[in-house]
């Protein structure tokens, strides 16, 4: 009996695509764009932020430094949220019906920069406060200072929210991540791109 929905967002709530970011530092006149994200992954900029490890600011100055471009907070970004490329209503309104028959939660691996940009999109077209109002409970990365698919993660979102395991189920479109939250005793999906994630669900409730 499921009463536990578990939702990761990018890839599966909101549609996202990592290989624009490149593109944008491009056209911003950042160079040989491999070999600064190379020095970027080098560096744990991106895993750092992600963990709440280091601040926007630093992940700033560290593009900045990668690049070796005197870039602008602001184009740095809309570079790094040009990933981020469109947020389908008929998912949101899936999770506000969901909500009446089940706990709906969010597990996400992101950062300070993209969780604001998507909260205030959220404020700005989608009638709530803060995205948070369309969950029961969230779980992000960046304010836990642990990601996906660690373990540790899954077991603290389960500890935090008094979920049980055997009742829940999970979807992302990262196999890892599955196969971390089903050796858990957590259900699990991987949610492949092209399909529409409305589809696991009829009338708000699960399919059998």
């Amino acid at each position: 009996m499921i009463k536990n929905l578990i939702f990761d967002f990018g890839g599966v709530i909101i549609d996202i695509d990592p290989i624009r970011v490149g593109q944008s530092f491009r056209e911003l006149g950042v160079k040989n764009i491999e070999k600064v994200h190379e020095l970027a992954v080098s560096r744990g900029l991106y895993l750092d932020l992600e963990k709440g490890l280091i601040t926007p600011a630093g992940f700033r100055n560290g593009m900045r430094e990668v690049s070796g471009l005197k870039l602008t907070d602001e184009q740095i970004d809309y570079a790094w949220n040009s990933m981020i490329i469109n947020f389908p209503r008929s998912r949101f309104d899936l999770l506000k019906q969901l909500k009446i028959n089940y706990n709906v939660y969010l597990l996400s691996n992101t950062n300070e920069i993209h969780y604001n940009y998507f909260n205030q999109y959220a404020i700005d077209n989608l009638g709530v406060k803060c995205l948070d109002d369309f969950f029961t409970q969230c779980f992000y990365s960046h304010t836990m200072k642990m990601r996906k698919p660690d373990q540790e993660i899954y077991i603290k979102m389960l500890e935090t929210g008094k979920i049980n395991p055997s009742e829940s189920l999970y979807i992302d479109d990262i196999e890892e991540n599955i196969v971390t939250a089903r050796g858990l005793g957590i259900h699990g999906i991987v949610h492949h791109s092209g399909e529409e994630v409305n589809q696991y669900f009829v009338e708000g409730w699960v399919r059998g």
